[in-house]
């Protein structure tokens, strides 16, 4: 065996290794049900941070006011980015039509906020209940969305709840992109339940406003545009490391849409990895690193390998650890999304997910990006 061949079966194997402890992990995440004898009694302030949203903030607020929860034991903050369409309008008619809740629109033209950051730092300065639940406007759940999540936190003393978030599609593109989130998501929630948090969604965040408080909030890296959702994680678990969690309760999951197109889909992926050497623990950029030269080792075995046919049988070789130990984990988690019926788009997946770490992972580090009509680094 070559050195170039033990060092691509050695990265192969080693990015086995890492999916199926997440695999496990990801089993071991007891499932959460309120027990028959449930009542309400926490309260909670949403934040909705808006920029450019009027096609979706009404499906989103909708959801929110359709909860099988005590209206007033909830409000629904929006917190209005300087949006150039209707959304505020909106959001306006909205609170008109639902007198008995909570709802409150925050315009940054009045309080002098830019950015989802600043936004949400905002957000939780106003908000009168204890506990914060972040979400997006392109999102929507089902009625015990708020039911699920209280009686999760009636069972633990959390600090910070990460639950689980899904892409809706209805095209191939979409379902790939769906794919990848769900095992995103499934990531997350085993890393937290390994008590080595790396990533989770805005989209669905719950913590206490006194932990925000604690920490800082975003005192430390407000001036990233990405990452109010991952490193709020890490810098509350590192000061309240047992009172990190995952719901992995069905209830639970908010759904969002996928990008529509290629470009928006670069755009978003450059904004995530913008953030890869940023993390204060060295190792998940470790990973990142990892992962990235191990895709990158796959397509040059397989782009030589038209000349070197042993290479050829390297690069498929890896690709074959990769879609197995793939499969095993993202079936764990579509059978938690009752979505097991995506897991044949793996293997089809594969190419392009390959191609799309590889250019994203330089691109997104040595360029701005665009991101809600801002341009970004």
């Amino acid at each position: 065996m070559s050195a170039w061949e033990y060092i691509c079966y050695a990265m192969a194997f080693a990015y086995a290794a890492l999916i199926l402890v997440y695999f496990v992990a990801w089993l071991l995440i007891p499932r959460s049900r309120p027990a028959m004898e449930y009542s309400p009694i926490n309260a909670y302030s949403i934040l909705i941070a808006a920029r450019n949203e009027e096609a979706q903030i009404e499906a989103c607020l909708q959801a929110i006011i359709a909860q099988n929860y005590p209206p007033k034991l909830f409000e629904i903050l929006v917190l209005n980015d300087h949006s150039t369409d209707e959304t505020g309008e909106k959001v306006a008619a909205i609170i008109k039509r639902f007198p008995s809740h909570a709802i409150y629109l925050v315009n940054a033209t009045e309080f002098g906020f830019s950015g989802k950051k600043n936004a949400i730092e905002l957000g939780v300065e106003k908000a009168k209940f204890p506990y914060i639940i972040l979400s997006d406007a392109d999102c929507t759940r089902g009625e015990n969305w708020l039911k699920a999540i209280d009686a999760f936190v009636q069972e633990r003393n959390c600090s910070f709840v990460y639950a689980p978030v899904f892409f809706s599609s209805s095209n191939l593109f979409e379902r790939f992109q769906s794919l990848e989130f769900a095992g995103l998501v499934g990531i997350g929630g085993a890393a937290i339940h390994l008590k080595n948090p790396n990533m989770c969604s805005a989209a669905n965040l719950i913590f206490k406003k006194e932990a925000f408080v604690a920490v800082n909030g975003y005192a430390d890296n407000v001036h990233l545009a990405s990452g109010d959702d991952e490193f709020l994680l890490h810098k509350i678990f590192k000061k309240y490391p047992k009172e990190v969690f995952f719901l992995k309760n069905r209830d639970a999951v908010v759904y969002t849409t996928p990008n529509a197109s290629v470009d928006q889909l670069a755009q978003q992926r450059r904004r995530w990895v913008s953030k890869s050497t940023k993390y204060e623990n060295r190792y998940i950029t470790a990973i990142l690193v990892g992962a990235y030269f191990f895709n990158l080792s796959i397509v040059i075995n397989l782009v030589l390998g038209f000349w070197y046919p042993a290479l050829a049988v390297i690069g498929i070789g890896q690709l074959l650890i990769k879609i197995l130990a793939e499969a095993l984990l993202i079936g764990s988690i579509l059978l938690f999304f009752n979505k097991i019926g995506m897991l044949f788009l793996v293997p089809l997946v594969q190419p392009f997910h390959i191609v799309y770490v590889i250019v994203i992972g330089i691109w997104a580090n040595i360029k701005t990006y665009t991101w809600k009509e801002r341009e970004l680094k």
